[in-house]
């Protein structure tokens, strides 16, 4: 028996490994938004944005979705096209990645090299035809109007070490006395409904928490749908977040316009806290 058990494990020691396949390197930089040339200029808004992930698409096969920037290995080498299509984090959610549906693809030719890196820089835009309502803090009439339990309110204000963009960013500061805000758009518009994609995109640094709520209204209903609360930072720093409105605006359709709640109430008794807001944008097709 002993013989018998060496003989046979004698072939499995000669076995021949697989060639391995040709493997060329990609280098996937974060994306750049530049202004679309189409459009009037400033009439999206600032170009803020937190597009952290690209569909990966190669002569037409998908191959994956990345978190930028990224080098994925790819099969083969020579000239290849490549088609990168815009990711975010929906409604901030690390582990929820969607195609945004306002951005425009990015296609580029690549001459990939066997043990070589070739990197890409993609770049995208928002599409022409958008509809955009834009509240950026440069107006002194803000687009809010407050609830009347509400004892304090967005205001304009401008510390260089907290701004950013433009002249004036939103502030809400709440402590024992000031320590409900209640807001609600003016907008005054008919959002698109039956599925068309609506978001909500804003820029925000707070060390209190806010919720984000819909207000949809008219021909005689009225729904609050409480939403995204945005949970206070420990390391305070702007953040730019996408929040996807297109069920509970589709939901409900019997209410004709739609306008954004936000909603703040002091965390902690016997401290100060601040919301600070900016580029706040609704964006429809």
């Amino acid at each position: 028996m002993k013989r018998y058990f060496t003989f046979l494990l004698i072939p499995l020691l000669f076995t021949c490994a697989k060639p391995q396949p040709e493997t060329s390197w990609l280098i996937i930089e974060p994306w750049e938004m530049t202004a679309n040339p189409n459009v009037s200029p400033g009439s999206q808004g600032e170009l803020t944005h937190a597009v952290t992930e690209a569909f990966v698409n190669m002569d037409g096969k998908m191959l994956g979705v990345f978190t930028l920037p990224a080098k994925i290995p790819v099969i083969g080498s020579g000239n290849h096209e490549f088609i990168l299509i815009p990711g975010v984090r929906n409604n901030g959610i690390s582990a929820t990645k969607k195609r945004y549906p306002f951005l425009e693809q990015y296609t580029s030719a690549v001459n990939l090299v066997v043990n070589d890196t070739v990197s890409i820089s993609p770049v995208t835009h928002y599409f022409e035809g958008l509809t955009f309502l834009i509240e950026d803090f440069e107006n002194p009439a803000i687009q809010f109007d407050y609830a009347n339990e509400s004892n304090t309110q967005i205001t304009l204000a401008d510390d260089p070490a907290v701004l950013k963009w433009g002249n004036f960013y939103g502030q809400v500061i709440l402590n024992d006395t000031d320590s409900l805000m209640s807001a609600l758009s003016t907008f005054g518009q008919v959002f698109p409904k039956g599925g068309a994609e609506v978001y909500l995109e804003l820029d925000f640094m707070n060390s209190n928490s806010m919720l984000t709520q819909v207000i949809s209204y008219g021909n005689g209903n009225y729904f609050n749908d409480p939403y995204i609360q945005l949970n206070p930072q420990e390391t305070p720093e702007w953040k730019h977040i996408y929040i996807d409105l297109k069920e509970i605006v589709s939901t409900r359709n019997n209410a004709t316009f739609n306008e954004i709640g936000l909603t703040a109430v002091l965390d902690q008794v016997g401290t100060q806290k601040y919301i600070y807001l900016d580029n706040i944008k609704i964006i429809y097709n």
